[in-house]
């Protein structure tokens, strides 16, 4: 029997999938674990155990959401949203200034907040303290931070739009019974509907040449009309009377948008046989205006207000060039926002609406009438399917993800401003996407594909000049089978993208792709006892060393359902001493004077909960009346739900001299484990075959906790005997600090084949 003594010292590859189990011809198979529980794979090559999740406060009512409102790296809240309202926390805390909790309702029901896939339906945008969030049901609203401690909600009037297309049916007229104020509109055809009550309607001439243009030296009086291009301006004043002749326009263009001015200095010229040259011009519109409806009386009536005047020819004779708005009750508000080259963007299905430049909630299309480079822009995303936006991504150009392709939307000559004509959407490729909102990592964006099982990259390809995108479960194609309902990134202290699936298993997948020097994607899932996320996001830590990962998590405590916000700790850092290890669930510290009794634990009433006290691990206890009683008094105690963790190796390829060592007869015979700062754990064959390691030596006091170990093991027994598939397991399930360096095998194989 050939002997060999292989090392297994990296874990980057994660949780590989079953189907991967014969692929030895893979440089990841020797990376991954077949099985792998509450451990954190590090880039550098070592698994670490999760740190345990911290007790915030229970969710106000039923199923909530959680999502970042960030002023700055340094100011930044988390938002509890559920139903009809939402709540802050920051500091790690319940913003609650005086005992009461900041809270502002919203018109959001738990319908309009989850959907029928269980997918969180709002979507936000900011900017500073200022946060638009978009519902297909409602107006959008403005969350408003006006105080550190103080938040308003508003609805979003948008002004001057924007507008759907043109009506394009010459049978269906509008008329207006006045140009400005409070106006009875009368439509030739069945029109009006409830949804119009507080929209923008707009009507344009369709007969502007009826208005004469203006020219140099016209004789004109008080109440004539002229145009300039589009722009529709009264005579209010001319010059004095003069023998020689009337007055008549001055030779300077009427270029002004509101308000009055002169075309010349309205005085005569000798001899000239005109009278004074120059008139003053009061700018009426620009061929067309805008009603504010407020009250539909029939299908063919309605009333509103005038907020840009009508033209005359919409009162003596109606028009049939009028517009709804974009976006309405009955057609779907804005599901999507984005701040691009500075407007702000709506989507909704496959419209898109830009802001004005600089002038977010402006959609005026045309400015007097003229078409700028900075007026609000209309798109449409064109193709042979129908499909709906289902998240926006801002970037040098706009990306835009749908249920069946991705689009990119930019200038048509990248030189110049983006514009009404200079605007394009492409088609990229056709993934398509869950309606879920992506993350970016380092220039790459990652989303979750239409069936909600794969995470893929997305990422420009010089060499394409495209985008090219990677299916990074491809080789866990089991680690999304239940489906993604939420998705967040983790920067610091490790680049792990976090995944809340269907079935309420947390799974994280530490990514990081830098060309030519790493190459890892490694997932881990981290099953909870007693516990489903249900939603997930990152905000900075208040420290600000690194990020904070925050969870909505459903338990089930003294026979109730329960829903909690909690706060992924990190693990023990290399410089903490042990006592502040924190590796349990739903959990709490105790800070004090020696005690025995530790209470404040009514969230987990009834729960067999873990201690870690002082930095020794003590046996089980069940809350009742909210506390429990330690078996030995301590200063700094940690307590909650049991948080265990299990890795087991791949099947091990090694001690073959002829060929692979996959399928022939092998055993395993001693392991040595090298660790980093850790303590206690089982280690063997199977999770129930498993030898437990002893870190205590003879000389250290029984009193206290032993040390972090850090080094190689002792040759540990192995308890298994000849088998065809060796696999090495590692379970830990006590609140201790782990960090495992490598595994060091000895192992005889047969080559009896």
């Amino acid at each position: 029997m050939a002997k060999e003594t292989p090392i297994l010292q990296t874990f980057d590859g994660g949780e590989m999938s079953p189907l991967m189990g014969g692929r030895t011809d893979l440089a990841k198979y020797f990376n991954s674990c077949s099985v792998l529980q509450n451990f954190l794979p590090l880039v550098q090559g070592p698994l670490v155990r999760r740190g345990g999740t911290q007790f915030i406060n229970p969710v106000k009512a039923g199923r909530a959401w959680l999502l970042r409102f960030q002023v700055s790296e340094r100011v930044s809240y988390m938002l509890e949203i559920g139903p009809y309202y939402i709540r802050f926390y920051t500091g790690r805390g319940l913003l609650a200034p005086g005992g009461v909790p900041v809270e502002v309702t919203t018109p959001y029901s738990a319908k309009d907040l989850t959907d029928s896939n269980g997918l969180f339906s709002i979507r936000a945008v900011q900017s500073a303290d200022t946060m638009y969030l978009f519902h297909s049901r409602h107006q959008p609203r403005k969350l408003l931070r006006t105080t550190e401690t103080t938040f308003t909600l508003a609805t979003v009037e948008f002004a001057n739009g924007p507008f759907d297309d043109l009506n394009t049916n010459k049978n269906v007229t509008v008329r207006s019974s006045a140009t400005t104020g409070q106006v009875d509109l009368t439509a030739s055809a069945s029109l009006f509907q409830s949804w119009h009550v507080g929209h923008l309607f707009m009507i344009e001439t369709d007969d502007i040449a009826s208005v004469r243009p203006w020219g140099v030296y016209q004789e004109v009086v008080v109440g004539d009309y002229r145009r300039v291009d589009n722009r529709v301006y009264i005579c209010t004043a001319v010059g004095p009377d003069d023998d020689e002749g009337p007055q008549v326009t001055g030779n300077v263009t009427p270029i002004h948008t509101e308000g009055k001015a002169w075309d010349g200095d309205g005085q005569p010229l000798p001899n000239d046989q005109r009278g004074a040259i120059g008139v003053e011009w009061q700018f009426l519109h620009a061929g067309y205006g805008i009603v504010k409806i407020e009250g539909v009386n029939s299908d063919t009536q309605a009333v509103g207000s005038v907020v840009g005047r009508l033209p005359n020819d919409v009162v003596s004779q109606g028009s049939w060039k009028w517009a709804n708005p974009l976006f309405t009750s009955q057609s779907g508000f804005p599901e999507h926002g984005a701040f691009w080259r500075n407007r702000l963007v709506l989507v909704r299905g496959r419209k898109i609406a830009m802001s004005v430049t600089g002038d977010f909630e402006n959609f005026e299309a045309k400015q007097a009438g003229e078409v700028e480079t900075d007026s609000a822009i209309i798109q449409t995303l064109n193709a042979r399917q129908i499909n709906r936006a289902v998240w926006v991504v801002e970037s040098d150009e706009l990306i835009i993800g749908t249920d069946g392709d991705e689009w990119l939307v930019g200038p048509i000559q990248g030189s110049q401003a983006v514009g009404p004509a200079n605007v394009r959407a492409e088609r990229r490729t056709s993934y398509g996407s869950r309606s879920i909102v992506p993350v970016e990592v380092g220039g790459r964006i990652l989303f979750i594909q239409a069936s909600g099982q794969k995470l893929r990259d997305y990422v420009f390809d010089y060499d394409t000049n495209n985008y090219a995108s990677n299916d990074t479960t491809k080789l866990a194609e089991h680690i999304l089978r239940a489906g993604a309902i939420d998705l967040t990134y983790q920067q610091e202290p490790d680049s792990i993208v976090w995944v809340a699936r269907a079935d309420g298993v947390l799974v994280g997948c530490t990514y990081d792709q830098e060309p030519g020097r790493s190459d890892v994607y490694a997932w881990h899932p981290h099953p909870m006892v007693n516990g489903w996320v249900e939603s997930v996001e990152t905000m900075p830590a208040p420290n600000g060393m690194g990020s904070d990962l925050w969870l909505i998590v459903r338990r089930e405590v003294n026979g109730q359902t329960v829903r909690y916000v909690e706060l992924l700790r990190n693990p023990l850092g290399s410089q903490e001493d042990h006592i502040e290890a924190f590796y349990v669930d739903c959990g709490l510290t105790y800070r004090g004077p020696e005690a025995s009794t530790i209470s404040g634990l009514d969230h987990l009433e009834g729960q067999t909960v873990q201690a870690l006290v002082d930095g020794a691990a003590s046996p089980d206890r069940v809350v009742t009346n909210g506390a429990i009683e330690l078996q030995y008094p301590g200063s700094v105690v940690h307590v909650g739900l049991p948080a265990p963790c299990a890795m087991a190796s791949m099947g091990i390829e090694a001690g073959a001299t002829n060929g692979t060592a996959q399928g022939k007869i092998k055993r395993i015979t001693n392991v040595i484990v090298r660790m980093y700062r850790s303590l206690g754990g089982n280690i063997g064959p199977s999770p129930d075959n498993l030898e437990t390691m002893n870190f205590r030596r003879p000389s250290q006091r029984m009193n206290n906790p032993p040390p972090l170990y850090s080094g190689d093991s002792e040759p540990i027994p192995w308890r298994g005997g000849y088998e065809r598939t060796a696999r090495i397991w590692y379970t830990n399930d006590q609140p201790l600090p782990v960090t495992l360096l490598a595994l060091m095998p000895v192992v005889g194989t047969q080559d009896d084949r």
